[in-house]
């Protein structure tokens, strides 16, 4: 893990968006980059930005918390900044007209929809996830809706098997609420059907992460997820760990200790995949949805900690 490139970007970042933008927005934008192994385009990252101001209404979430993420997104994409809003804009519609209310996370959403229907799919999981946790399933749930509905299997079997993961994890300590849900939502990227070896592997991980003092609190629980569908070695684990606490040394995360955590797990993806045959690969999904996955965890936890700092502050 190249820990001067990280911190480099970060700091490329956090320069190009000012005082202003919030440190955690600056991390999960260079995160972004570093993903997708480029190097930050200030220029055309600003252009999306404008172009973002430019086109979008006073009250859009892409106006808020979630402006340079999308302008990330939009920067990194083949098409033009122009068409790529028009895109979001376009799966937003579609996740309004189902009956999801406009949110930072239909926005979120919005980014990881890639066909027509999904929409449609996602909001019958969600009534689905509604009918076991009717409070604790809202609007923070609906990027994983998305994903998850794209995959095969039957909606009200993958629902009753969250269900089914929430009250184990439980049993094993975890704490309950809307970090434990995400959890059990990536726990069914293999299979809609229950299967307790998820379940172990999951509470194996944060035993092994907490046997070796990195400690795991409620935003990381989803990470543990998509490290068990990864089927992610010991070996793997032992780097995220170095990762984490050369990361946690740095000035850019010296603050933001869960979100080294968070970046050393999702640079290291790709190592995760590619360190397994494709012949044993156990899971159904592909990169791209872990990746996606990945992303959804921090922007959605990310947006979640601004919301509630924001609020506990009385602004």
């Amino acid at each position: 893990m190249d820990i001067e490139k990280i911190e480099g970007t970060v700091a490329e970042v956090s320069k190009a968006l000012g005082w202003s933008v919030d440190k955690r927005i600056a991390i999960a934008v260079a995160n972004f980059y570093l993903i997708q192994e480029k190097d930050f385009d200030e220029k055309g990252h600003m252009e999306s930005s404008r172009i973002i101001k430019k086109n979008e209404g006073w009250a859009s979430p892409l106006k808020s918390y979630m402006h340079h993420i999308a302008a990330a997104f939009l920067t990194l994409q083949e098409e033009s900044p122009e068409e790529g809003l028009k895109k979001i804009n376009a799966w937003q519609d579609e996740l309004n007209a189902v009956g999801f209310r406009r949110s930072p996370y239909t926005y979120i959403a919005a980014m990881i929809v890639q066909n027509p229907g999904e929409a449609e799919r996602a909001k019958l999981l969600h009534e689905e996830m509604k009918q076991h946790h009717k409070f604790l399933t809202s609007q923070e749930d609906i990027p994983y809706a998305v994903l998850l509905g794209r995959l095969e299997g039957d909606i009200k079997e993958r629902a009753a098997t969250m269900n089914a993961y929430y009250k184990d994890l439980r049993e094993h300590g975890f704490y309950m609420g809307n970090d434990l849900q995400w959890l059990s939502q990536i726990m069914t990227f293999n299979s809609p059907v229950y299967r307790p070896d998820v379940v172990g592997r999951v509470v194996a991980i944060r035993d092994f992460f907490q046997n070796e003092k990195l400690k795991i609190r409620g935003p990381q629980y989803p990470i543990l997820g998509i490290l068990a569908v990864a089927e992610a070695d010991g070996q793997i684990l032992k780097e995220i760990i170095e990762g984490t606490r050369r990361l946690e040394k740095t000035k850019s995360f010296k603050w933001y200790k869960d979100l080294a955590f968070t970046t050393a797990v999702q640079l290291g993806m790709k190592d995760i995949i590619e360190a397994q045959e494709v012949s044993a690969v156990a899971f159904s999904t592909s990169l791209e949805m872990l990746m996606q996955a990945q992303q959804a965890a921090m922007f959605s936890s990310v947006n979640a900690a601004i919301i509630a700092s924001n609020s506990n502050n009385g602004s």
